[in-house]
């Protein structure tokens, strides 16, 4: 059962302390196995050898997460902002919150911002469609009324996400779940030496960890995880400084699933000097089955370094590397 309100009650220095301690879980093939272990050192020692690097977005691309994170906002925000949350009201619209902030998943860049979203939505500061068509706009003012900052947003979230992971660690992960036949497809794209898999998220790495052990029992290297929720650093930046450190890779693909990080890559293509020269050699896809919307689906048709890309084609690609 989900966790009750009762269980998360704790004031704000509380939710900004450490994050709780996690119950591991053993699953087959978990890091312990001698399987684990071979399949590591396998990903990790193919790096010299790889002629093709993909770069994987998480949340809506390998990971259905709107579930999760939805209920996940509506706990952190709850104990950040108590007062917002605790009548009963607010309490009897618990449900319909949280399905419409998933409703609006496909605007969300960072975590955090699923607070922002259970808030506003709560309050009713903007309807759905006002969120999807201008968010942009909406959270810069939310976020100055509220007098919230970035970063306590970012660790509430994170810490309200551990300590449901340590009380009821089921409950978490059965919330979350992998698009079909992607964590086979994975594992086989990890098991070859002429390829690399990164994983490039705004999702904190220790739940991309955990997610896939736990639902797929793929052991994913961690040094292969890389998260801009913490620093602040685009995807961008992060994909030429892999380019640079693996300078023998001949061929570079970056799937996402939100058309405005990919749009802002072309932007910095059209561009001039190394970064523009460096992100001219990506290919790039649009997933249609993320969190997206079809106006930007039909964009990426429009532009032709842009591929949209199905499920199927998508798997098959991953396995042989693109």
């Amino acid at each position: 059962a989900l966790l009750r309100v009762g269980t998360m009650a704790a004031s704000r220095a509380q939710i900004l302390s450490g994050p709780a301690r996690l119950v591991s879980r053993r699953v087959p093939n978990s890091p312990g196995s001698r399987s684990a272990r071979v399949a590591l050192c396998r990903a990790s020692g193919s790096a010299d050898q790889a002629s093709s690097c993909l770069c994987l977005d998480f949340d809506g691309v390998v990971c259905n997460s709107a579930g999760e994170s939805s209920v996940s906002a509506w706990l952190a925000s709850e104990r950040y902002w108590p007062e917002a949350y605790e009548s009963e009201e607010a309490q009897a619209r618990r449900q319909d919150v949280i399905d419409q902030t998933s409703a609006v998943r496909p605007i969300v860049e960072t975590g955090y911002e699923n607070m922002l979203l259970s808030r506003a939505l709560l309050e009713r500061k903007a309807s759905v469609n006002e969120i999807l068509e201008g968010w942009g706009e909406i959270m810069p003012e939310l976020m100055v009324e509220w007098s919230v900052d970035r970063d306590e947003l970012v660790t509430a979230f994170g810490n309200t996400r551990d300590k449901w992971l340590a009380e009821d660690e089921d409950s978490w992960i059965r919330k979350n779940s992998l698009y079909p036949s992607v964590a086979s497809s994975l594992q086989k794209a990890l098991e070859r030496r002429d390829v690399l898999v990164y994983i490039v998220t705004t999702k904190q790495a220790r739940f991309v960890v955990r997610i896939l052990k736990e639902i797929a029992g793929i052991d994913f290297p961690e040094e292969r995880i890389i998260s801009s929720t913490v620093s602040g650093i685009p995807k961008s930046t992060t994909l030429c400084t892999l380019m640079a450190e693996h300078k023998q890779v001949e061929s570079w693909h970056f799937v996402e699933d939100r058309y405005k990080t990919l749009e802002g890559i072309r932007a910095k293509q059209r561009g001039s000097g190394d970064e523009a020269a460096d992100l001219g050699r990506l290919n790039l896809y649009l997933v249609d089955w993320g969190f997206n919307t079809e106006a930007e689906r039909n964009a990426a048709r429009r532009d032709e370094k842009i591929e949209l890309i199905d499920l199927v084609t998508f798997s098959k690609e991953l396995q042989s590397g693109f």
